[in-house]
């Protein structure tokens, strides 16, 4: 602001009749009494005050720490996002996604801790943003961006239950994994295995990426099975990362067991412990023979298309067929044992010489019956072939394992 003269210069208003001689003799005396030495200083300061500013902000003294830190890649989405103030507390937090979708979150009572309550994207970059203050007023403020786990190392699941389906009382629970599984010990933590008829089970893995899980019996006939395969957000090793969880919930019908005896050309059937129907069977013939054990119906159809090429034969092999439409036909293996209406060539064979190979033909009406009665999940088991067991990884074998092995990967059987 200006300033107005010294109060001298109103002296020399009230007395205007003084000589000049003595106006300068005034002056001289007033430098004499005190008056400031720098005369130039003085004038200068007059004319050009300093001027007036505002305080200076006050610096933050406290710390802001994000998990996780600015940049970070492959980051596991359903892992929360942090903020933890240090000396002061958070006044606003805001994570986005690169949609510009905010994600919740929540502070502690004390408001020096901010957390993410919902679950991230996968493959998704995001931005945090916040605003701080220290008891003594100093603010700050900032942001930071990282992204979540990669298409490259994400990690799924599959099984072969088909929800609300109704199976037999063998179907053991298979799970499939999209990548190898090194951490085995939290993948089977990670999946729950419920009934309304209490039966304890195990798993057993037949390598990195299949498991499979069964009770020490048979499920217990008509009962409810509930399998939760809970794998967002597992590690499996190796940074691979679970990207969304299973829910499967299935049904047992009535125990049924059919029994091929090779000894008597005959296929038993039974329900519930009960023989309801017995049928003359052809086996594998001696190159081709049936295997043995307990298996289990893998799936069915009412027509299959069978090809001996499947089998590596060629025309002029002896056991070389024309492909044909197989009718009400049952897998019982993955590598092709079937039980099927057989050929009419093999009709005069059934319940006497054994012609297949390696599968079990019945004569039309007693094959549609199988058919009809028995289901997926439903236990076949042949004996007195003289041929081990199918590897039990070749179908469903499981129940050839005794249960206080089934979980030794190293236990070998029959086969």
């Amino acid at each position: 602001m200006s300033q107005t003269r010294p109060n001298s210069s109103r002296a020399f208003t009230r007395r205007p009749f003084l000589s000049a001689s003595a106006a300068l003799l005034g002056i001289a005396t007033l430098s004499a009494c005190g008056a400031p030495k720098n005369n130039a200083s003085q004038a200068n300061s007059s004319t050009n005050p300093t001027p007036s500013t505002s305080p200076s902000p006050k610096k933050f003294t406290g710390t802001v720490e994000v998990v996780p830190v600015a940049d970070t890649t492959e980051y596991n989405p359903t892992h929360p996002v942090t903020l933890t103030a240090t000396g002061g507390t958070l006044n606003k937090v805001n994570l986005k996604n690169e949609e510009g979708e905010s994600i919740n979150g929540e502070y502690n009572a004390e408001k020096t801790v901010w957390t993410s309550t919902e679950n991230l994207n996968f493959k998704n970059k995001y931005t945090i943003s916040w605003t701080a203050e220290d008891p003594e007023g100093g603010k700050t403020s900032g942001s930071s961006t990282f992204s979540t786990v990669s298409a490259a190392y994400e990690a799924d699941a599959n099984t072969n239950i088909i929800n609300e389906a109704t199976y037999g009382v063998g179907m053991p629970i298979e799970i499939r994994f999209s990548e190898p599984v090194i951490d085995k010990t939290a993948i089977e933590k990670a999946i729950t295995v419920t009934t309304d008829k209490e039966q304890p089970g195990k798993f057993r893995w037949y390598s990195d990426q299949m498991v499979r899980y069964r009770p020490e019996n048979y499920w217990a006939p008509n009962s409810t099975v509930t399998v939760n395969i809970d794998i967002l957000g597992i590690d499996f090793g190796q940074g691979m990362i679970g990207n969304g969880n299973i829910k499967r919930t299935f049904y047992t019908g009535n125990k049924q067991y059919a029994l091929a005896d090779n000894a008597t050309k005959l296929l038993t059937m039974y329900v519930n412990d009960e023989q309801i129907y017995q049928a003359p069977i052809t086996l594998g013939d001696a190159e081709w023979p049936s295997v043995t054990g307990q298996l289990v119906i893998m799936e069915q159809a009412s027509k299959y298309f069978f090809d001996s090429a499947s089998l590596g034969l060629k025309k002029g092999d002896p056991h070389y067929y024309e492909p044909f439409w197989a009718t009400n036909v049952s897998r019982i293996t993955a590598g092709g044992a079937f039980v099927h209406q057989a050929l009419p060539s093999a009709y005069p064979y059934i319940g006497n010489t054994n012609v297949s190979h390696g599968c079990i033909g019945l004569l039309p009406a007693d094959a549609k019956y199988f058919f009809d009665t028995f289901r997926v999940g439903d236990i076949l088991e042949t004996v007195n072939t003289g041929y081990p067991n199918a590897d039990p990884d070749d179908g469903y074998g499981d129940w050839n394992i005794p249960f206080e092995h089934y979980d030794d990967e190293s236990y070998v059987g029959n086969w």
